[in-house]
Formats: C-alpha cells, structure tokens, sequence
C-alpha cells in the first residue's frame, strides 16, 4: 500500500477550523459567481461530482448548488491573486518598494534571492489557504449523511487546491513560476557510499537522489537541488535509552541513498517560533504538501539546494522494491538508519513483531490529533485540532503499533536477532520526531556559512562536532537569521561514492 501524504488527520477533523467564512467579500456581500465556461473544466469540480456521483445523479439542485459553490470560491481566490499581484506591484517586491526595476525580486531586475521567493510565496498561502479549508468545510457540512462526506473526505485526499495560475510570468516580485526562476541545470550523478569499520558506521553522499525528484523549482519551492558533501556517523551497535532523545537541531537519519531525514519544520504560527506553535509540511492547510512544495517523494528543496525527505521516501521504495523483485508491501523494506544508529523501516513489517514468519501488516503511529479547540487569542491560532500544527497531535500509548518515537522492538530480515527499529507511517508523525538511542553530532545543523558558499547555512557533517550553543528565543537552533524557517544548512565536504548496495 502507498503512502499517502493526507493519511493521518481525516478531513472531518481537518475542516473544523471555522477560520474563514466561506466566500466572504467583505461588506458587500459574496463574489461574484465564476462564468460557467471556466468552472465546467474546473479538476476540482471534475474530481468532486465524480467522488458524489450517486447523490448528485438524481438531484439536479445539488448538482446545481456544488457548481455555484465552486464557482464563488474560485472567484474569491482569482480575487485574493488580483490583489496579491497589485500589492507585489506596488510593496516589497514590486516597482516602488525594495526589490523593484533593477533591484533583486522587482520586474525586470535581478534574479530575487531564494528568501524574497519564499516570503512572497507564503504571504500567498497565508491569504489562499484558509479559503480553501472554509470552502471545503462548508461543502462537507451541506451533504446529507455520513457516506456522502466518507466519499468527499477519500476524494479530498487526492485534490489539489491550489489556485490555478494567474501569472503567465509567475508571481511578481520572485514568486514561484515567476521570471526570477530559471530552468535547473542538469543534476550531477548520484553518489552515496556505505561503510562499516571498528563499529562505526560512516555515510557519505553528495545528496543527489537516485530517483526522480520533483521539478525544482516549481510551485511551492523555488529552489533548484545541488549536491551537498555529507558525512555522517553512528554506532554500528546502538543502546535504547530509557527515555527519548528529542531531536533538536538534529536530523533524523539518511536514507539508504545518502538523502537526509527531516520531518519537521521551522515555520511557526505568527511567524514566531516563540509561540511553541510550528507548522507541520504534510497537513490540511499546506494542501497535501503543496504549500511547502513537497513531490511525489514527500521531499522538497532547501535555499541551499539540499533535496530532503519529510516523510515516506516513495521514489526510492520503488526503486528498492525493483531491485528486489517485489511489490511494495511484499517484504519487510529497510530505508535507511537513523542518527542514534537504529534501522529505519517502511511500515509494512510483521504482524508478530517477534516472528519472521508472521504476514506483514500495515503499522500505524500511536499519535493522535487532539481533542476540542486549540487555545485562541494571545495564547494560540485557535481553531479545532487538525493536523496544521505539530503541537495539534498527542502520544496515546496503545492506541497504534508503535511508541512515541515511531518504532519498537523486534526481528527484522537484516536483523534476526531483534533490535530496535524505527518505521515511517503514513501519517503522523510519519519520520520520527525523538531517538530512542543516543543520536551522533554528525547528524547536527547549525548556523555556520556552507563552506561553498550560497544561499543555504551549513552544518558540519563533522565527528565530535556537538549541536552548539541553544537558539536565540526566535530562531531553530539549525536556522540563520536570513534563512527560510523551513531550511536546511549544508554540510561539511565528504568523499562520495557508489550507491549503496
């Protein structure tokens, strides 16, 4: 079974987040309904009468009303994109504020710098996404009964909500699609290699991936992938602490191709991390991770050009699986190792976590969103518990197959003595966000300058290199003051090699 990136907060718990009145214009009322040329060809209209079908085939009236429904929301966002483009005309970005003709980010000027593009890229979202939650919550709550929403909530998974574009040229100012992006090089060879010597195991990569990644830059993400010189260390033979590691400044692991591990995010609710409230990259709000640029491997992009998984790394499962002669979901799948130095599986291991010779099963995570309202005010972004925030979801022992840190113990193929492995779910937290065992300081970011330069930070990569000093109180130990939230630094120069056997 695939994962699938809205797997975890249904979209009945995902909608309620009563943010936006749906298609509120202001004082004047609604907007104005979209002609019905545009909206017979709409995807979204397309994938939604075919999700309700039976109930829309006998009621012309409801077909009637989910067309005008479509159709007002799709103005509103052609509305909110009009303004956009006017306020990048004429703000930040735009002819008569900084980055205008002639200035980096303006129409006509320079390219703009990955942090322009970035902004200017979440202002659009901040504007778009919490209509598209309030059109999709009142459409859910207009259906008659429970197995209308069931079909709606499945078909949500797969709709792409993002406004289609506007901009032949892209967003004024450096915003995705826009003049400022050009076509990415070539990427150079993929280059990862593997050793185990007097108990330590080393990885080094280039952190070019072995499969086919997304079109970077492209909506959501506006940097280009280039290699990075990793190198990473860990115990050949880890120890399970008593109590878990959070990660904090630390990545998670590296794939089994010298691709990094890291689930989590810097972005935060008001912008401002001291509000304890971070951004999740696979959520409700990001639109399956579009948001965020997430491909089809669950990864994006770094201002620095690092290519980095948030969750299942789909496209070397396949590749893994096509070495193997199997199916996905037909063998117990190592991934890669994280940074205490434990194995990282797909989440398809066996039912028996004792027994080699038990069927495999599906595992799931035992976190849960939470019950009732997030506090509001001061105090928080309100709203019912969804998924949009890392800090929406609670540890409920029991309640799935694995502990708070994604994983358990038991036998694996590469392991038939048992060990402590971690798994990536299909929903939260999907890679781990703590290690059961003590994690490497090679694995730590921090906010020293790549040592080739560019727009991304750099890490060490360095054995004995600890996390360093603590953050400031609005900074993410790993980000630098010019750094978008969610970036990653680069790492220190380390020799490359075959791919991984």
């Amino acid at each position: 079974m695939k994962h699938q990136k809205l797997a975890a907060p249904i979209l009945s718990a995902i909608l309620l987040t009563g943010s936006v009145a749906f298609a509120q214009a202001g004082p004047g009322g609604p907007p104005p309904a979209a002609e019905p040329a545009d909206i017979a060809k709409d995807p979204v209209l397309s994938a939604l009468k075919d999700a309700l079908k039976d109930a829309l085939a006998p009621n012309s009236e409801q077909l009637k009303s989910l067309e005008e429904r479509v159709g007002k929301w799709r103005a509103e966002q052609r509305k909110v994109l009009e303004e956009f483009r006017k306020e990048m005309r004429g703000g930040a970005g735009g002819p008569t504020g900084p980055g205008g003709p002639g200035v980096p980010g303006g129409p006509g000027g320079e390219r703009p710098s990955p942090e322009l593009r970035a902004a200017n890229e979440k202002k659009l979202a901040a504007k778009i996404d919490p209509l598209n939650a309030a059109f999709m919550k009142e459409l859910r709550e207009s259906l008659a009964d429970d197995a209308q929403r069931a079909k709606l909530d499945e078909a949500a998974k797969k709709l792409d909500l993002a406004p289609p574009r506007m901009f032949p040229g892209g967003l004024p100012g450096g915003g995705p699609g826009g003049r400022a992006q050009t076509p990415a090089a070539p990427l150079p060879p993929h280059m990862a290699k593997i050793e185990l010597k007097d108990g330590v195991r080393t990885i080094t990569s280039n952190g070019i991936p072995d499969h086919k990644p997304g079109q970077f830059p492209g909506r959501g993400n506006p940097n280009a992938i280039s290699a990075q010189s990793y190198t990473f260390h860990m115990p050949e033979h880890p120890k399970v602490n008593a109590e878990p590691t959070p990660h904090r400044g630390l990545l998670a692991g590296v794939a089994l191709n010298g691709i990094v591990l890291d689930p989590g995010t810097a972005e935060a609710w008001k912008n401002d991390p001291r509000t304890g409230w971070r951004q999740e990259a696979i959520s409700p709000m990001t639109i399956a991770g579009a948001k965020m640029g997430l491909d089809a491997s669950n990864a994006h992009v770094q201002p620095n050009g690092a290519y980095h998984y948030h969750a299942a790394p789909e496209g070397l499962i396949e590749l893994l699986c096509k070495a193997k002669g199997v199916k996905d979901g037909e063998v117990m799948l190592l991934i890669g190792w994280s940074s205490d130095g434990f194995p990282i599986y797909d989440h398809h291991c066996y039912s028996k976590a004792d027994d080699a010779k038990s069927p495999l099963k599906e595992l799931h995570s035992s976190w849960r969103l939470k019950k009732g309202e997030r506090p509001g005010g001061d105090a928080g972004p309100g709203g019912a518990y969804d998924g949009t925030y890392t800090q929406d979801f609670e540890y409920v022992a029991g309640s799935g197959d694995l502990d708070e840190c994604n994983g358990r113990m038991g036998v694996t193929p590469e392991f038939p003595q048992g060990t402590y492995y971690y798994v990536i779910t299909g929903e939260f937290p999907f890679i781990s966000r703590s290690f059961r065992g003590t994690p490497d300081k090679s694995f730590s970011k921090n906010d020293h300058p790549n040592p080739g330069g560019g727009a991304g930070g750099g890490g060490r990569g360095a054995r004995g290199r600890g996390a360093g000093p603590g953050p400031r109180p609005d900074q993410r130990p790993d980000q630098r003051p010019d750094q978008r939230p969610d970036q990653q630094p680069g790492q220190q120069p380390g020799p490359g090699g075959p791919p991984p056997q």
